[in-house]
């Protein structure tokens, strides 16, 4: 019998053409006589539930299967396919500062100064995207130099104490001084900076104190001005000579150890503390976190109460300078110094060794060769035995094995090797090289016995190096790093300030660290019943209990907090700086979390009213009167509803029961048909979308590791991997243990002709 599917077309109009006719086509995807790769697009977005978008009609899954079936038939479409090629690809920043700080040991970070990464797909590991730019190669030059003289003789440093930085804090908000650390309503300064030797230094800071000590009423100065008073009078200033502002601690912490703490007075003549407070401290060469603070400024009721009228606030720490070596602790070690002799034979060693495990492979005699014969040339020409290590160590940091994760050309399918593999593992998990144990399985060929591998995956996640996974996806993922251009107006939000954003930001991290270090179910990034808050965020969110500057996990409780749409970092992404949007976080919530984003909005829309037009009428309701353009509702209608389930939360993220004089109304209706009401409805409803969410992930978390964008030959990969999540609980081993597994991330494809 002849399905009535049979040639597309009825499917196409019954469920497609009215978006995607020839006339303004959504996406400008026409679906008017299709051909080509607009079928590899089609069959993508229906086989996995896509298209039709949440809230058309769905067709059924008879209907579904048979006309990707003839979809597949008819137009060639091999959904088995081929493991897929990548593009060479080079370290971008975070690999780049992560490789040379576990091939050295130095912790320099040079990528810092590079250009910024391109990236594609959404993430900055994809090689189709990348380039090296005449400036890039400068910087690349600049950093061997610099590192292989760092690596070889060790950073310099003054035989006297000298003032090596000061740490200046913004003034406001919106202080536009380059180069100032964060400015935090609560008095706060803290950064981080590069020791050049283990050894001892002083944190030198003053204090800005314009907390009077007492009451100076106009009586009270007075009698205090005033010579020879009498009894009655001395009983009266007594008694008017009460503390304005109680004394407060201020602590100082390296590495978020606490190293130094004294109490500060209310100061009697509004300025600086007299002279300043010396902290002396012992590190390790290397990068140290400091921070000097008022904890108990934490749980403030409101940060505005450490603020004068005048706009300075009453305490806070003006500047550290740091100031050292006072002492030099320990000798230096040169790890890339395996033997001491200077010969030939000492030289080949070293540079055999680093170049191996910078090359993330074994090394040819052609290129070990090379290397020591550049070596001899350095000597040859009267330089030190050193300075011929150090002119190798650059030769190696230039290599384009070193800058380049290439792997060789490919005639037809086939495994990576075993060293490939564990640069495919280690880039993926750590952001960085292979270490000796990854290295040694690689070596002995036994990194390809499915236990060994996955015994490495369990290994390696438990190492602090796994952080990089966190906050390289998810930070891209969930859009994390732009979340310092997306801050609030501080004149329409004076609360929310860097360290509150911050904090926003470490919210989340946690949050995505604990579902991968624990094992969780995925599904927590939808409704987690937990998170993390220190006194700041939890004062942000009206949460009790949580006092002080450190973070500590919490069950939620309530419903109105729970997964990431509800954390402070994601609603202050999808607002703008000085109001909610309902469009830009359903919007979000299609793209980031759904996988269906909707099209770009067509020309010459008109922008909602603002300014006075704005306090005549709700967001809601100037949204309603946009919907009623037919060109705008058909996105609208997807973005909207729920965006209004997240109108409780203002544009910085906490939480409101009226917008202005508009009592908020979160109602709404999922796109699909359920309805809602309040953040916690909505993610009832998005529960009910699960299959997409974990779909969506699922292909996102696949373009980070594999470093390409998914192909029509992966999707057999992805819907099993969706079927194993669900089938045994949706816990983040198993999705990370199927990208492992699966033939696209050991194997790669045929090149193309």
């Amino acid at each position: 019998m002849l399905s009535c599917w049979a040639d597309g077309g009825p499917f196409l109009q019954k469920y497609c053409v009215s978006c995607h006719g020839a006339k303004a086509p959504a996406g400008g995807l026409a679906l008017v006589a299709p051909a080509g790769a607009v079928w590899d697009r089609v069959l993508e977005k229906v086989s996995t539930g896509r298209m039709p978008p949440l809230g058309a009609p769905k067709p059924g899954a008879s209907e579904v299967s048979e006309f990707v079936g003839w979809v597949e038939k008819t137009h060639g479409q091999d959904v088995v396919g081929g493991p897929g090629r990548v593009t060479s690809r080079r370290l971008n920043r975070a690999e780049y500062n992560n490789t040379v700080r576990d091939l050295l040991g130095v912790a320099l970070r040079p990528a810092d100064e590079f250009p910024l990464d391109d990236a594609g797909y959404g993430f900055d590991t994809v090689g189709d995207v990348q380039s090296v730019s005449p400036l890039l190669m400068e910087k690349y030059m600049a950093a061997a130099r610099r590192l292989s003289q760092v690596a070889v003789f060790g950073e310099t440093f003054s035989s006297k104490p000298t003032k090596l930085a000061r740490f200046m804090s913004k003034k406001s908000q919106d202080d536009p001084t380059p180069n100032t650390l964060p400015f935090s309503l609560r008095g706060a300064i803290y950064g981080s900076f590069r020791f050049p030797v283990a050894g001892e230094y002083e944190l030198r800071m003053r204090v800005g104190n314009y907390r009077p000590r007492i009451n100076m009423t106009p009586r009270h100065t007075a009698l205090f001005r005033k010579r020879n008073l009498t009894a009655e009078e001395k009983a009266e200033f007594a008694e008017l000579n009460l503390k304005a502002y109680p004394p407060v601690d201020m602590v100082v912490t390296v590495d978020g150890a606490p190293v130094f703490k004294e109490t500060v007075e209310g100061n009697i003549d509004y300025q600086y503390a007299h002279g300043e407070t010396v902290v002396r401290v012992k590190v390790t060469a290397g990068e140290h976190a400091f921070r000097a603070s008022f904890p108990e400024f934490a749980g403030m009721a409101n940060p505005q109460d450490n603020m004068n009228t005048d706009g300075r606030r009453k305490l806070f720490i003006d500047y550290v300078d740091v100031v050292g070596p006072f002492a030099v602790t320990g000798e230096r070690t040169r790890p890339l110094f395996v033997c001491s002799e200077e010969t030939t034979e000492c030289a080949a060693r070293i540079l055999g060794r680093l170049a191996r495990r910078a090359y993330r492979r074994p090394v040819t005699e052609a290129e070990l060769g090379a290397l020591t014969g550049l070596a001899a040339q350095v000597r040859n020409a009267g330089d030190s035995f050193a300075e011929s290590i150090r002119v190798g160590v650059q030769a190696v940091l230039l290599s384009p094995h070193f800058l380049f994760r290439a792997e060789p050309v490919a005639r037809a399918a086939e495994a990576v090797s075993a060293h490939e593999l564990a640069s495919r593992l280690s880039y993926f998990l750590w952001s960085s090289m292979p270490d000796e144990l990854l290295a040694q399985a690689a070596d002995d060929g036994s990194l390809r016995r499915p236990e060994v591998l996955r015994a490495q995956v369990k290994r390696m996640l438990a190492d602090s190096r796994s952080d990089a996974l966190v906050e390289n996806f998810a930070g891209q993922w969930l859009g994390l790093r732009g979340l310092d251009k997306r801050k609030p107006d501080p004149k329409h939000f004076p609360d929310v300030d860097d360290e509150l954003v911050e904090s926003m930001a470490r919210e989340t991290l946690l949050f995505t660290r604990a579902i991968v270090r624990e094992d969780r179910s995925v599904l927590d990034f939808l409704d987690g019943k937990f998170s993390f808050v220190n006194g700041l965020l939890a004062r942000h969110y009206g949460i009790a209990g949580v006092r002080g500057e450190g973070f500590e996990r919490i069950d939620l409780q309530g419903g109105r907090r729970g997964g990431v749409m509800t954390q402070g970092s994601v609603l202050t992404l999808s607002s703008y700086a000085t109001r909610t949007s309902p469009v830009l976080r359903g919007r979000w919530v299609l793209e980031n979390l759904l996988g269906t984003p909707p099209p770009p909005a067509p020309p010459d829309v008109p922008a909602l009213p603002e300014g006075v037009a704005a306090t005549t009428a709700s967001l809601r309701k100037r949204l309603e009167q946009h919907r009623a353009n037919p060109n705008c509702a058909v996105c609208h209608d997807q973005m909207d509803p729920i965006g209004f389930g997240l109108e409780n939360y203002d544009a910085g993220g906490a939480w409101r029961d009226k917008d202005g004089e508009f009592v908020v109304d979160a109602s709404g209706t999922f796109p699909g048909g359920a309805a809602f009401a309040g953040p916690e409805g909505l993610r009832k409803a998005m529960a009910a979308q699960s299959g997409l969410f974990v779909r969506n992930l699922t292909e996102k978390l696949f373009t980070y590791a594999l470093g390409r964008g998914l192909e029509r030959g992966d999707r057999g990969a992805v819907d099993g991997l969706v079927r194993r999540l669900e089938a045994e609980g949706y816990r983040m081993s198993v999705l990370l243990d199927g990208i492992v597994m699966s033939q696209a991330f050991q194997m790669r494809g045929k090149n193309a002709d």
